[in-house]
């Protein structure tokens, strides 16, 4: 267990899925007050302009937050997997 902890890409990556965990909370507790606040106060408004603001703020958070789950979980997996695949075979030929 202490070489695993140890290991410096494995901090790495439990960094990195941590703060993306931090992120996905953020995000979802801010666009839910966002929206809870559109629905309570602006809702039956004419003018659009807070509707538009929040609906723009929630797109571009999404594209974020999809790009920081492909850099935190799926295409870092992939990586550390092939690293680990690397250190076996030149352990192997060693």
């Amino acid at each position: 267990m202490n070489d695993i902890v140890n290991n410096e890409s494995v901090l790495k990556t439990a960094k990195k899925r941590v703060g993306f965990k931090k992120h996905i909370t953020v995000y979802i507790l801010v666009n839910l007050l966002l929206w809870v606040v559109f629905y309570f106060i602006f809702k039956g408004r004419e003018d659009q302009t807070f509707f538009q603001t929040i609906l723009f703020i929630s797109i571009i958070w999404t594209i974020i937050i999809i790009g920081h789950y492909f850099y935190a979980i799926k295409w870092n997996k992939r990586m550390v997997e092939k690293e680990v695949e690397k250190i076996i075979n030149k352990t192997e030929d060693d």
